[in-house]
């Protein structure tokens, strides 16, 4: 009887997942320090490094080696610690407020302002999602041999294993993702060591060094900083740090946060050594052979059994392009989860929405696929990482505007310190800065589409667009954010709530049931 009544518990709470994402989830143990207490916390970064090692940052990386040997290596550096910066404010802000960065949006902003962040960020999930589909596909290319459409419809089971593997909590998620990074690590790891590259290149490497003469150099290496930070990281973290139970108090909060920046530390140093060993693996074997400088996903694992002369090689890559895509999938669809429900306060099953992300994210892919093949699908994912370099700043100014004011962060002690909150806007703008150059780059070739049609008229449109995104940009950093538009119970206060409540039920029982003896006395 005890082993049924288990299962019916298990098969209620599964149910329970289906339709959402669950909160307040992991136990944090009391009385212990150190390592015991970072197992706890350990977890929510491995989830977010993922997405800096997706199959759109494989793309820049492998062009980087390829036209650059290791130059560009400290640029990688650079993006990777701007990325911790940015995470730890994301983390900050959902600990602190015990609110994640979408419904802090929609608390903060006007409906019409909160509906357009929404729309933007709805937009930039499927555009991160474009990447992993591809990904996944061109990986089941290189092990498999299948053609390229095939691999994209194929990617719509990950519905069916995301669900699979949601029902058995946060903890599971997290293992697996834990597990896929290891494969991608070693997988690129064993090829860096196999392309034998000279140590004292790659350390030179380290060293800034950019040659702003060289277009096609800065191009890259902006490349580099926008593939990293993505802006459905800084919503998805804000929300994974709730899932542990962290008490009310300043103490716990700081507690949570100085943990979780060692843990987001570690995790980010791993997905930079794995984007540093693709870069050197490249830098290696395809420099400077100019037929290699256009080396991308679509025929990364071909060239890659040439060079090394072994088809082991391209195996590897093929493994770790597939475990990228994969986990990549997962966080997304946390991520769009956690977006709808934030700023819509609108709950939706988890299979309904990766489902619907995900088809969405299969139907341009399909077409690009049957029309234009591999080279196509790549420059669908360099399309992709332009739509979120667009919408990064929607996501970065609120965050940082939330989690250096006083009113919102409750105690001084935990707001951003005003070295942080300087280094953060200055690095914030450095990306934005990035992104600018990146968009308009990409925009200028497309000069001879202009020529061929109403060269002013199509001007005069992208003018209109770009006054309007800036004018919105500047609106939302002039925007105060002091002030709480709508009251929204946090995660730590649900909790409170229902530990209140389950303290008051047993007395509730005592007195409402009829089997209980009472004793008058007179």
């Amino acid at each position: 009887m005890a082993s049924c009544s288990g299962l019916k518990l298990w098969c209620k709470d599964a149910i329970k997942r289906l339709d959402t994402v669950q909160t307040a989830e992991v136990d944090i143990p009391e009385g212990v320090s150190g390592f015991r207490k970072l197992l706890a916390f350990l977890g929510p970064g491995l989830l977010v490094a993922i997405a800096y090692v997706d199959p759109g940052n494989f793309t820049t990386d492998i062009s980087a080696g390829a036209q650059f040997q290791y130059q560009l290596v400290w640029m990688m550096l650079l993006s990777t610690v701007i990325g911790f910066i940015l995470q730890l404010m994301s983390a900050k802000l959902g600990i602190v407020t015990g609110h994640d960065l979408a419904t802090a949006c929609r608390i903060s902003y006007p409906k019409p302002v909160s509906i357009t962040l929404w729309l933007t960020t709805e937009v930039a999930v499927i555009a991160a999602d474009i990447p992993e589909v591809i990904g996944t596909a061109m990986a089941l290319k290189i092990l498999f041999g299948l053609p390229l459409w095939a691999g994209v419809l194929i990617t719509g089971i990950d519905t069916l294993l995301f669900l699979a593997i949601n029902l058995f909590g946060i903890r599971m998620l997290e293992l697996l993702i834990g597990i896929l990074v290891g494969v991608i690590s070693v997988c690129f790891v064993v090829e860096m060591f196999m392309a034998a590259p000279p140590g004292v290149e790659v350390l030179k490497g380290f060293i800034p060094k950019l040659d702003f003469s060289d277009t096609d150099q800065v191009y890259t290496a902006v490349s580099l900083l926008g593939a990293v930070v993505m802006p459905h990281n800084l919503f998805l973290h804000s929300a994974l740090v709730r899932s542990r139970k962290i008490k009310n108090t300043d103490e716990a909060k700081t507690e949570a946060i100085r943990y979780n920046a060692i843990e987001s530390g570690l995790s980010l140093g791993i997905s930079f050594i794995i984007n540093m060993a693709i870069i050197v693996v490249a830098g290696a074997k395809f420099f400077p052979n100019p037929d290699y400088h256009n080396a991308g996903l679509e025929n990364a694992g071909e060239l890659l059994t040439s060079v090394f002369g072994g088809r082991w090689a391209g195996i590897l890559f093929g493994i770790a392009l597939l475990a990228s895509g994969q986990s990549s999938t997962m966080t997304g669809t946390y991520a769009g989860q956690f977006v709808m429900e934030g700023f819509l306060n609108w709950k939706i099953a988890v299979w309904k929405r990766n489902l619907i992300t995900r088809s969405v994210a299969i139907v341009p892919s399909l077409v690009v696929a049957l029309i234009f093949g591999d080279k196509g699908s790549d420059s669908l994912i360099v399309l992709s990482q332009v739509i979120l370099a667009v919408q990064l700043p929607y996501c970065m100014i609120p965050m940082l505007k939330i989690t250096s004011s006083k009113k919102r962060m409750i105690n001084p002690t935990l707001q951003n310190s005003l070295p942080f909150t300087i280094a953060g806007w200055a690095l914030g703008c450095l990306v934005m800065a990035a992104n600018v150059f990146l968009i308009s780059t990409t925009i200028s070739q497309l000069d001879g589409l202009f020529v061929e049609t109403k060269a002013n008229v199509i001007f005069a449109f992208i003018c209109l667009v770009a006054l309007v995104y800036f004018g919105f940009t500047v609106y939302l950093v002039l925007f105060n954010v002091d002030n709480v538009l709508e009251h929204v119970p946090s995660a730590m206060e649900e909790t409170e709530a229902v530990e209140k409540l389950d303290e008051e039920q047993p007395l509730v029982n005592s007195v409402s049931d009829p089997g209980t003896p009472i004793s008058i006395n007179g």
